[in-house]
């Protein structure tokens, strides 16, 4: 009896989340799994600053004020970004423009740092690096909550108005799966670190920079994760 039970809420509870996934949720979905997959770089920057910056404990609460004000203003961004849906697509480009641009100066410091400090500081860089990838991120997050509203459709494939209970209930889909891509990113990038940092303690400070080096490299795929969202939406 117990088991029928358990069965039958899995069904309903996670199965069930899977048979009312839609085409259209895919775009939002993906955008949300990006956001959840840029936690990839949060260990190698500790590291990095660490073992690379002479930073304050004051000076880098103060980069942590400016670098969580994006978020602050997220509502009154996503104002903006219902005021321009038209442009919701080069708005996640931007977005993902601004995340790429972080990235790319934190690789080119660790792997190019004599030719890096020889334009700026190294501090200077991480500090830009710092405030450009949360503006990219909340960008991006603004888009996909409005994205994730218009993914679920008003009109059935008959193209009758679907009942409201029923637009209710893939409102409540897309928010669920929205959450769960959230989590499944932040999930595979945790394990993903356990293998990367596996063993770097042993390493010398040459060999623990180029696996700082690859792991930014690799996170390059983050922005290019949220675009193929907006090219999917362009295809439906």
């Amino acid at each position: 009896m117990e088991r029928a039970a358990a069965g039958g809420w899995f069904d309903r509870v996670i199965l069930d989340l899977g048979r009312q996934m839609r085409w259209s949720f895919l775009p939002p979905l993906m955008i949300y799994f990006s956001a959840g997959v840029s936690g990839l770089t949060a260990i190698v920057g500790a590291f990095f600053v660490k073992d690379y910056l002479d930073l304050s404990a004051a000076f880098l609460a103060g980069i942590g004020f400016w670098a969580g004000l994006p978020w602050a203003l997220k509502m009154p961004l996503g104002h903006l970004v219902d005021l321009i849906w038209r442009w919701k697509a080069l708005l996640v480009w931007i977005g993902a423009g601004l995340v790429a641009a972080s990235l790319a100066i934190m690789y080119f410091l660790i792997a190019e740092r004599d030719a890096m400090i020889a334009l700026l500081p190294a501090q200077v860089w991480y500090v830009i690096s710092a405030l450009l990838a949360p503006a990219g991120y909340v960008l991006q997050d603004a888009v996909a909550d409005a994205m994730s509203v218009e993914a679920v459709p008003k009109l059935d494939a008959a193209g009758a108005p679907i009942p409201e209970d029923a637009e209710k209930a893939m409102h409540t889909t897309m928010q669920t799966l929205g959450r769960f891509a959230l989590i499944s990113g932040t999930v595979a990038v945790a394990l993903l670190n356990i293998v990367m940092f596996s063993g770097v303690g042993a390493l010398d400070g040459a060999q623990k920079a180029e696996v700082y080096a690859r792991i930014y490299l690799m996170a390059l795929a983050i922005p290019a994760i949220s675009v193929s969202g907006v090219t999917l939406a362009s295809l439906q």
